[in-house]
């Protein structure tokens, strides 16, 4: 909800619509909500998947979105463990 104040401004500013809350995916509420009482602070969220923000050394909008997308991932639980190739064997009809 932070952000979408600054991006809503912009948009006005090249005369186009603005994102409506209806719309927005709220990170830190998903985070507030698995959980509850810890810090979920972008940096903390990083530390607490790995993710490596080590790249992160001031407040950057276009880090911290790359950032948050893996972040997003990992919240929803959206994550591909592995990725292969299963063999399927078709049994034949007698």
């Amino acid at each position: 909800m932070f952000d979408l104040g600054f991006v809503n401004a912009e948009l006005e500013r090249v005369k186009q619509a603005p994102i409506r809350r209806d719309r927005l995916v709220d990170t830190l509420l998903l985070a507030r909500r698995k959980y509850p009482g810890g810090s979920n602070r972008l940096d903390d969220l990083c530390a607490r998947f790995g993710i490596d923000n080590s790249r992160r050394t001031k407040h950057g909008a276009l880090l911290d979105a790359e950032l948050l997308a893996e972040v997003y991932v990992e919240l929803v639980d959206a994550r591909q463990a592995q990725l292969g190739l299963v063999a399927v064997r078709r049994l034949r009809s007698r």
